[in-house]
Parts: C-alpha cells; structure tokens; sequence
C-alpha cells in the first residue's frame, strides 16, 4: 500500500472517531453532572408515627423565590403534584380516615386542586408520576376538600404533622402563607386487638403476648381481651411479670377477688426468687389496696 493511500485511510478512521465522539454522548460525565448538581427544588421526606400506623410524605420542596404562589405560579382550579418534580407521594402503613374519609393502607399519588376557599385533595392510584402531565382521574382512590388558612411564611413548601395522639393527628402543606390542613384519625383500637390476637396465635414465647396484655394495661385498652393474651403467656411459663400484669388487668375489669388471688400468687413465686423482682413493691401495694376495697 501507498503511503499516501495509509495517511488517507488513518485520516479518514480519525475523522470518523471524531465525529462518534461527538455523537455519542459522554455517559459517566452525565451521570457525575446529574449527582452533583442540586436540584433546584430538593427533595424531601417525612414520616409520623400514629399509635401503630405509620405514614410517610415524600415530595420536592419548590421555593416562593419572591414570586405570587397561589392564583399564578400555582393556579386555582387546576391539578398540581403538590410540590415540584416527581408528584408527592404518600403511604400509609394501616388503614386511615382523612377529612372523614377512609382510605386503604398503601401508597398513592398526591394531587391538589388548590382554589381561594377550598382545596379538593386526591389520593391516586398511579405512584411515580413526573408531575401531573399524565394524571388520570379514573385512577383517583379518594377525593376530599380542605379548608386553606394564612399562616407564617414558608419559603419553601413544607409537610407537618401536628396535634398528634394514638388515634389522631393534623397533616398540614405550608407554602408561602397558606397552610391547608388535614385531619387524619385511626382506630388503634381495632388494630391492636387484630394484631394482638395474631401474634398470640402464632407466639414462640412467653414475652409477645406478655407486651400486647402489658399495653393494653399501660393504656388502659381492650383490658378484657388482654386477659387472654396474658393467659397465653402464663401458659407458656407462670412468671411474676405475667402474673403482676394479670392481676392488674383483673383489677382494671372489677374482679378484685380474682386480682388479689393472682397477686398473692405472684408474691410467692417472687419470695422464692433469689432476687426480688422489680414491681414487686408495687404490686405488694396494689395489693394491700385490693383488699380494702
């Protein structure tokens, strides 16, 4: 071969490497670009504990950035994701009731329809969505309204739960100065009998009733059906624990005949321990009490 026809042919390997290189773009500096590169609407989550639910937000945190909110940047009337880039997300860990509406436990998409004096709030069924571009109202799992207030400012939109009990609690979106607050309730009640009952069924050891009859008694809850539980565990090993939290079940019922003889058989069996076990001086009082009564 010439050496002019190789130069020709190393030139033309060169101009074709050339242009592939600028057609094919550079992966790796993509993915480092993407990963270093803040959003300009970060990403955040939070989680509450509700008696034994839980339930956790996820959504992107746009800023006011001294624009007008609500009415223009966001208008009234129209679906929003609530929030910015991928739509909020919610997931409940049990069953719960928002705005008086029940709604299965899961995770949905989480849409507003924001407005001057109502909001409405859908749940959806199509999680993962980039905005609201391809949101499908037949996939709507619940759909409430929600009064907005003024409140303090809030640069970036922000999740918060308030007012929390075992039972209850406010889930309120602050942005700019519009707070709009939902009302969430549970029956803990209900699961807890559920799920204690479950757990018994299939316990492996005197301790997972013990803990279900021992809250139920803490929290002065489902005090009748504890009864069970407790049995349960003193079927498995008669212990002072057992016996403390039965006796102490029995009495919470009105059986004060029926705690008092639990309690003194819980006293024998610690007086045989080689060490006195804690809550003994308790249930010797509550004892002493049982039986003036």
């Amino acid at each position: 071969m010439s050496t002019f026809r190789r130069v020709t042919r190393i030139t033309s390997c060169l101009c074709i490497l050339a242009l592939l290189a600028f057609a094919v773009p550079d992966t790796a500096t993509a993915q480092e670009r993407g990963s270093i590169l803040p959003r300009v609407s970060p990403n955040a989550s939070i989680s509450q504990s509700i008696g034994v639910t839980t339930i956790d937000v996820h959504y992107g945190r746009p800023a006011v950035r001294d624009r007008d909110v609500f009415g223009s940047l966001v208008p009234y009337g129209d679906v929003w994701r609530t929030g910015a880039n991928e739509a909020t997300a919610i997931a409940f860990s049990t069953p719960v009731t928002i705005q008086g509406t029940t709604v299965d436990a899961g995770t949905y998409s989480f849409f507003t329809v924001p407005g001057e004096d109502e909001w409405t709030i859908i749940l959806n069924d199509t999680v993962e969505q980039w905005g609201a571009y391809n949101y499908d109202e037949s996939k709507d799992v619940v759909r409430v309204t929600a009064e907005p207030e003024s409140g303090p400012m809030h640069e970036r939109l922000t999740f918060g739960f308030s007012n929390i009990t075992d039972t209850s609690a406010t889930l309120t979106l602050m942005w700019d100065e519009t707070h709009v607050p939902l009302d969430i309730s549970l029956d803990t009640r209900d699961i807890i009998a559920e799920r204690g009952d479950t757990a018994v069924e299939t316990a492996e050891n005197r301790q997972v009733p013990l803990r279900y009859a021992g809250y139920a008694l803490q929290n002065d809850l489902l005090t009748e059906k504890a009864l069970t539980w407790v049995d349960a565990s003193l079927q498995m090993e008669e212990t002072f624990p057992g016996l403390a939290v039965k006796a102490r079940l029995q009495a919470k019922n009105g059986s004060y005949d029926a705690a008092i003889q639990t309690a003194e058989r819980a006293v024998e069996i610690a007086n045989a321990m080689d060490e006195a076990p804690r809550g003994l001086d308790g249930l010797t009082s509550d004892l002493e009490e049982w039986r003036t009564r």
